[in-house]
């Protein structure tokens, strides 16, 4: 055998070197003979999951505390956020946005709460804040006081307040074999206080000071070998093999659920409500998401889109099969239904989707555990105490007086009737006088789109509007709102009159009955319902005349 390190060898080995030092300078910094791979950029850089709404497993109690305060009658209170510092600065989240989306979530129906958006901070000037400036120097604007305030801070974030890790490593002279695991977790709390604009004082027992652990944790399991019985001219070879696993339960996500959660203590007891009803339910449990991505990856898509066709049908929003069949007028129902509940509308059962029909028929067992509901038509049932208790009937419109838990009313008052639709649709309302006389009232010229959004309160009036029209009692008697929402706009597919919106009185219609039988003639998936009050009378003034003492001596 030759010496590799003879003559020739080397300079064999010097050439090689050569060659590959001139072929590296004859490369050409060109990519135009790359432009397949430059195209695909387009298409690599698009995400590859849809969006999904943002919220905590508190975010039913949100709507809540929303259709608490609307049986209520709360009335609309401007308030305003300070901004929510991190002085450990571990958590970078914005948590007055969180907080301002809570506060928003807890007025869709109710109405209690705006939002005051002012910044005095230089530092965050933008467009608006500089034009609201000027405007109000030029007495041009003007700005409302707010009448409370939320303070408060992410008060701690302590990083590796509790840990552990072990691992296991076997060696012999041929292989090496490891495993390991460790678990991390951090602390972080948030303190929130209530305090009233007119004296900048924080209201006393109006507080929320929670805390929570996030963790992070992570598997691995390494893998190794060597080569042996090689001839000696041969280099050593080994092979080398590791898994592993991580999971990080982000801060957002830890910090919103606290914000939720501070949200709802701090409105319930400044509006004196059972708050605690809208946290102690089923969904609430923090197990309540895994076990749902769980029971989604088990089953099948033709399981998933079985039980969305049996749920839709139980909402009313679906009248086909329900065997799992694919169809362009069922994923258009999908949509509605997820335009109502405030999810991502893309016309498919993913996850988020999942979830929210599931959470109505997901059970807890004796064991404090997550119990699966059964996909057969004949055992899937509704579980009360999976929500909230004031859970709104899903195939029903929700009607109301915005301000009065009575409905006696007396000649000359305004009224203001609160709507809140079960999905998004068409809505139409009608209104008939104690004289009998009919006009329809939404639509309106102030209020002139049909469409409204599901689970979202509409007035009529819209007294939030300097030039809304009113409603006002001017006899005695008993007078109704007749309110239908539709699955497709009404315009040509009933009579023209009953769609004009010019808040005149229908001369071709003389009862409610009327309107109701036209919508259900027209068969465009109505449903209704109806809110009625008394008027009285003023009680006449006493006849003129003159004024006996004794009644059992006749006058003079």
């Amino acid at each position: 055998m030759k010496n590799k390190n003879s003559p020739p060898a080397r300079r064999l080995l010097a050439l090689s070197a050569l060659t590959l030092l001139l072929s590296g300078c004859a490369i050409q910094p060109s990519v135009s003979d790359r432009v397949n791979i430059i195209e695909q950029g387009t298409v690599e850089q698009a995400p590859l999951v849809t969006p999904s709404k943002s919220g905590s497993v508190l975010r039913e109690g949100l709507a809540c505390m929303d259709r608490m305060l609307a049986a209520e009658h709360t009335p609309t209170t401007l308030i305003a956020v300070k901004n929510i510092p991190d002085p450990s600065g571990l958590f970078s989240t914005g948590t007055k946005e969180m907080l301002i989306t809570a506060l928003s979530r807890m007025s869709r129906t109710s109405q209690a709460f705006r939002v005051v958006d002012y910044e005095v901070d230089a530092l965050r000037q933008d467009t608006v804040q500089t034009l609201t400036s000027l405007l109000l120097n030029n007495n041009q604007m003007e700005l409302r006081k707010p009448q409370i305030y939320i303070s408060g801070a992410i008060s701690f974030g302590d990083k590796t307040v509790v840990s552990k890790r072990q691992s296991l490593g076997i060696s012999t002279a041929a292989t090496d074999t490891g495993y390991s695991w460790d678990v991390l977790g951090s602390a972080v709390g948030l303190d929130l206080h209530l305090g009233d604009m007119n004296t900048r004082t924080l209201y006393s027992g109006i507080e929320s000071a929670n805390e929570l652990i996030v963790a992070t944790g992570g598997k691995a399991v390494e893998i190794g070998a060597k080569a042996t019985g090689l001839p000696r001219h041969i280099y050593r070879v080994g092979v080398q093999y590791e898994v592993a696993a991580d999971n990080n339960q982000g801060a957002g996500a830890a910090v919103r659920l606290l914000v939720d959660l501070a949200a709802i203590e701090l409105v319930g007891k400044w509006a004196k409500v059972p708050y605690w009803d809208c946290i102690d339910y089923e969904q609430n449990h923090p197990e309540f998401m895994r076990q749902m991505r769980a029971w989604y990856d088990e089953a099948s898509v033709a399981e998933r889109w079985s039980l969305a066709q049996r749920v839709l049908q139980t909402h009313g929003m679906w009248n086909g099969t329900t065997d799992g069949t694919d169809s362009p007028a069922f994923r258009k129902a999908v949509t509605q239904y997820q335009a109502s509940q405030d999810l991502t509308p893309v016309g498919v059962v993913n996850f988020e989707t999942y979830t929210r029909l599931m959470r109505s028929f997901v059970g807890m067992s004796a064991e404090g555990k997550l119990r699966k509901p059964e996909y057969a038509d004949d055992k899937l049932v509704a579980r009360p105490s999976g929500l909230p208790a004031n859970e709104p009937d899903p195939r029903s419109i929700a009607l109301s007086m915005v301000g009065r838990k009575d409905r006696d009313l007396k000649v000359g008052e305004s009224i203001v009737v609160r709507v809140v639709p079960p999905r998004t649709g068409y809505l139409y309302c009608y209104y008939q006088d104690a004289g009998g006389s009919i006009s329809q009232v939404y639509p309106n010229p102030m209020q002139p789109s049909a469409t409204v959004q599901g689970r979202t309160s509409v007035l009529i009036p819209d007294i939030s509007k300097p030039n809304s029209f009113l409603i006002e009692t001017a006899r005695g008697g008993t007078e109704n709102m007749f309110c239908a929402m539709t699955a497709q706009p009404l315009k040509g597919q009933v009579p023209a009159t009953l769609t004009s919106a010019n808040l005149e009185p229908i001369k071709s219609v003389t009862s409610l009955a009327q309107v109701q039988s036209a919508f259900e003639q027209a068969g465009v998936g109505m449903m209704s319902t109806s809110l009625d009050w008394n008027v009285q009378a003023p009680e006449p003034a006493p006849a003129a005349g003159r004024t006996r003492s004794n009644p059992n001596r006749p006058a003079k």
